[in-house]
């Protein structure tokens, strides 16, 4: 007995010495290694900014704070005892976005986040995967394609209005905008990318949305707690993580249906497609063919549906939002882009493809908005090959962070970053701006895909409304932006919608 006692013994310091050693080893020449970086704020020993990390508070306020003492082009933030290297610069986010490479997915990796909802979509995958379907996905977003989905969103324009009106008839007060966002742009994304028309806006709430919230709201909990966000065993055994699998397995149920009966469709008639007056999001995903013949598998499919879905809905109802929040705080700004819509429409209602491109202040406008905004608060890329960034040499496999709100709320690149000028935009002001200074959609090779079709559906329902109503800021509701998956506001924001006459 006393022999085996020893063997094991030796078996667990030898495991010690070879694995755990040179492992502790490497952190430690890491940690030295990035040193130069420095942090933005001050840090823990042990739980790092984790102790700081309050999702309560303005991100506006954290970050815009932080970033008028900035000095570098690069810092690092500690989740516990993780370090996050962050570019916040645009030269250094320049670098670190030109690379293809993103995001590792094992556990405790950011982006381990997004894959048990999200699958190997465009946003998580990665290498040949992800450079193959990003090539069979792209005709998808066309301007073709594009096109006629004005239609679709004047339409579902209609249903919102009439919502306002009726609300504003019976009652007074403001009304939180939030959650009618949420139903008009997933009503619109399953219309225009699946066809899929289940009166969407008739519903106070949809299953859909409510599981996408709290999937977002258990991930922004599960990061304060490493023990939770480095394994994934021990979370699905807690309570939290068997809620955030029901409703995961909500929506992988609500896409695979969708894509069943289109299957299905085709299946029984191999002429619809050609019946058809076009080909939406699903029909190309379904039938995209690479060189060797080989189309996309039921899994990458269901991953890609679910993707866009998510991605499509949740991020233009966040930045609607925003913009419909700076009408009513900035009614000067409100008013000019209603007489821009005014005199391109003229006695329209509806707002046409072609009206699009002849709306520079509305443009504008959104793009400020979402400088101040950005749907997303950071993204990341994985090395390949070692970088060297700021003097220092980082080695493969080092993951790097782009804080898109740090570099948007740099007072050396946007002056005044708190104030809301739209006049940032005019092209006069934007001939010198480094290229990598505004980025809500990414940028590089792995820049948002449904970027334009994101940006007209913006255009066409704040059209709408601006010509419809004066847009009223409650001013006793307190609108504080915060990271769930997606930035929005915490309480919702509230606004009066007044006819006009």
């Amino acid at each position: 007995m006393a022999g085996l006692i020893e063997i094991v013994v030796a078996l667990v310091v030898g495991y010690g010495i070879w694995i755990i050693v040179p492992a502790v080893w490497r952190y430690y020449k890491y940690c030295q290694l990035i040193k130069p970086f420095g942090i933005l704020r001050e840090t823990h020993w042990f739980w790092g900014h984790l102790k700081t990390m309050d999702f309560t508070k303005s991100l506006i306020e954290i970050f815009a704070s932080m970033m008028e003492t900035a000095k570098g082009k690069m810092t690092v933030e500690w989740l516990s005892l993780i370090p996050q290297v962050q570019a916040i610069h645009p030269d250094t986010a320049a670098i670190v976005l030109k690379l293809s490479e993103p995001k590792p997915k094992g556990e405790g990796e950011p982006y381990s986040l997004f894959t048990p909802f999200l699958g190997d979509g465009l946003i998580v995958s990665s290498g040949s995967k992800w450079e193959r379907n990003r090539r069979l996905l792209t005709p998808a977003f066309h301007f073709d394609v594009l096109r006629p989905y004005v239609n679709i969103y004047n339409e579902a324009a209609d249903i919102l209005l009439d919502k306002y009106a009726k609300h504003m008839s019976e009652s007074p007060n403001s009304i939180d905008i939030m959650d009618s966002l949420n139903l008009v742009t997933l009503d619109i994304i399953l219309r225009c990318s699946l066809s899929y028309d289940g009166d969407i806006q008739k519903e106070e709430k949809h299953s859909y949305i409510e599981a996408v919230h709290e999937i977002s709201r258990l991930t922004m909990e599960r990061i304060r707690k490493p023990w939770y966000f480095l394994w994934w065993k021990l979370y699905m055994m807690s309570n939290d993580g068997k809620e955030y699998m029901k409703h995961v397995k909500y929506m992988h149920s609500f896409a695979d249906e969708i894509i069943a009966k289109r299957r299905k469709e085709i299946a029984d008639d191999p002429s619809v497609l050609q019946k058809k007056r076009k080909l939406d999001f699903l029909d190309i995903i379904i039938t995209a063919r690479d060189e060797s013949g080989s189309g996309l598998t039921d899994e990458e499919i269901r991953d890609e549906v679910n993707t866009f879905m998510f991605a499509g809905h949740d991020t233009t109802k966040a930045v609607l939002g925003w913009a419909i929040y700076n009408m009513g705080k900035y009614p000067e700004e409100q008013e000019k882009l209603y007489q821009e819509v005014c005199d391109v429409t003229g006695d329209r209602t509806n707002i046409e493809g072609e009206d699009l491109g002849k709306l520079p202040k509305m443009s504008m406008f959104l793009k400020e908005t979402l400088r101040m905004y950005p749907p997303a608060a950071s993204t990341n890329r994985s090395l390949t090959e070692p970088l060297e960034i700021e003097g220092v040499t980082l080695p493969i496999g080092s993951l790097i962070f782009v804080n898109i709100y740090a570099i948007h709320y740099r007072p050396d690149v946007f002056p005044n970053p708190r104030e809301f000028r739209p006049e940032r935009f005019l092209p006069e002001n934007t001939e010198n701006r480094h290229p990598y200074a505004y980025i809500p959609f990414s940028a590089g090779p792995r820049n948002c895909i449904g970027k334009n079709f994101s940006t007209n559906e913006q255009k066409v329902i704040l059209g709408r409304i601006l010509k419809r109503f004066k847009i009223v800021l409650d001013d006793d509701h307190e609108v504080v932006p915060i990271p769930l998956f997606i930035v929005q506001s915490r309480d919702g924001i509230k606004v009066r919608f007044e006819e006009r006459r």
